[in-house]
């Protein structure tokens, strides 16, 4: 069955109400058609009496696959190549095959904490300082709608 009103039923409307408006004309119209036997409901019944309800549309949704932070990532990474106050940093010292060294100065670039005296100097943490500086950069691209740029451009694993 064609959707909308059918012609007969304006002009009917017309012949009826010949000072009314084009509104009251199609309202008187509409009232017409529905009371006529030819209206049938786009809406079909269900036993009971209550009306059928529409399948909801299902949606594709896409997971989101895995990205990686490079900036979050840089910053921790960072504390494996800075040097230790006492010279060389934890992978230098770890190719040469000086593995004591080489966790003295990770334990010295993330905590601060030498591992000799037992001090603890926050500034000397540099590796832990250059994390959190990679992740507030991370943050801050995020907002500034960077990484979903880089999302929409297809940039596979990488984000800032």
């Amino acid at each position: 069955m064609p959707k909308g009103l059918p012609a007969s039923y304006i002009k009917q409307a017309r012949r009826l109400m010949p000072k009314a408006g084009i509104s009251g004309v199609f309202k008187k119209a509409w009232s017409l058609y529905k009371g006529s036997k030819v209206y049938k409901p786009l809406t079909k019944k269900v036993t009971g009496g209550k009306k059928m309800a529409k399948a909801k549309k299902r949606g594709r949704r896409r997971r989101s696959g895995f990205t990686l932070p490079i900036a979050a990532v840089g910053g921790a990474a960072a504390g494996f190549v800075i040097n230790a106050p006492w010279g060389g940093s934890p992978v230098s010292k770890a190719m040469t095959g000086d593995w004591k060294g080489a966790f003295d100065a990770i334990i010295m670039n993330y905590t601060g904490i030498n591992t000799n005296t037992g001090a603890w100097d926050p500034v000397q943490a540099k590796g832990a300082w250059a994390a959190i500086a990679g992740i507030l950069m991370h943050m801050v691209a995020s907002r500034l709608g960077v990484n979903r740029a880089l999302g929409r451009a297809g940039v596979p694993i990488l984000r800032i």
